[in-house]
């Protein structure tokens, strides 16, 4: 592992506890389904850098299956974030629809 490789992921690691640290106290203030789903993508943007950090370490591994030459482990914990916020944005756009 080079110096070089770290830098992306310590930065991401970085920016997704800044977004997800005062997610949860805007999970504890509404229960708006939109937020919560918000919320909730910005939780697994963490979790998703977090272990990617612990890969790169070589604490944890993306061992689990494959999907190809691609871990299922990386592509669900890469996907789930982008389909909560999606999915928070829609149901915004339902709760505020004006007929």
């Amino acid at each position: 592992m080079y110096d070089i490789e770290a830098i992306p992921i310590l930065v991401r690691l970085i920016c997704s506890f800044a977004a997800a640290f005062p997610a949860i106290a805007i999970w504890r203030k509404t229960r708006n389904g939109a937020w919560v789903m918000v919320v909730l993508g910005a939780i697994f943007f963490f979790i998703d850098s977090l272990y990617s950090t612990l890969v790169l370490i070589g604490v944890a591994s993306y061992s689990l299956a494959f999907l190809g030459d691609t871990p299922v482990l990386q592509l669900i914990l890469a996907g789930i974030p982008h389909l909560f916020m999606a999915s928070g944005f829609a149901f915004f756009l339902i709760s505020h629809r004006r007929y």
